[in-house]
């Protein structure tokens, strides 16, 4: 099991949640079911005195601890990736912003002897069958929803169509 999950964070490892992702797909069109996918990335901004990986790591963490167990978060390339079983539409767009707002409001580890800090999340959305039938095309779409809640200036989410802040 180790293979499937990150010793530090207890998140899924990229290669696992592709495949998770798949898996699903088949399964929600075998039995007409729905999901959603987001893609979150934290807004790091310069000189905060920890890396992008350290707050990636932490941030992948808190979200874990936060979901349904149901639920599976990863890390993937640049972000951190969440597979929403049986959520979609409206209900996926309320997730997303009570993960937004949670991380908001956590005091994570600022420079060694510094004050918390805090962090911000751009997130992308998708909803299965709605946005697309496979992972491939749910997650470039929810990559493009992703770029875009960043260049709209982050801390906020873009679902498929739909903006929230």
């Amino acid at each position: 099991m180790t293979d499937f999950i990150e010793a530090g964070t207890g998140v899924f490892v990229e290669g696992a949640f592709r495949h998770l992702l798949t898996r699903e797909a088949l399964r929600a069109t075998r039995y007409q079911d729905f999901f959603s996918v987001c893609l979150l990335k934290p807004d790091v901004s310069a000189g905060t005195g920890t890396t992008e990986e350290d707050t990636r790591q932490g941030v992948s963490k808190k979200i874990a601890q936060f979901l349904r167990s149901t639920d599976m978060v990863a890390r993937v390339e640049d972000g951190i990736a969440v597979l929403l079983l049986h959520t979609e539409g409206s209900d996926a767009i309320r997730v997303a912003e009570r993960i937004r707002t949670h991380i908001e409001q956590v005091a994570f580890p600022g420079e060694p002897g510094g004050s918390p800090r805090q962090v911000t999340l751009s997130v992308g959305g998708v909803s299965f069958p709605r946005d697309g039938y496979n992972d491939a095309v749910l997650l470039s779409r929810a990559q493009a929803h992703l770029e875009e809640a960043s260049k709209r200036g982050g801390n906020q989410v873009v679902y498929a169509g739909e903006s929230r802040r």
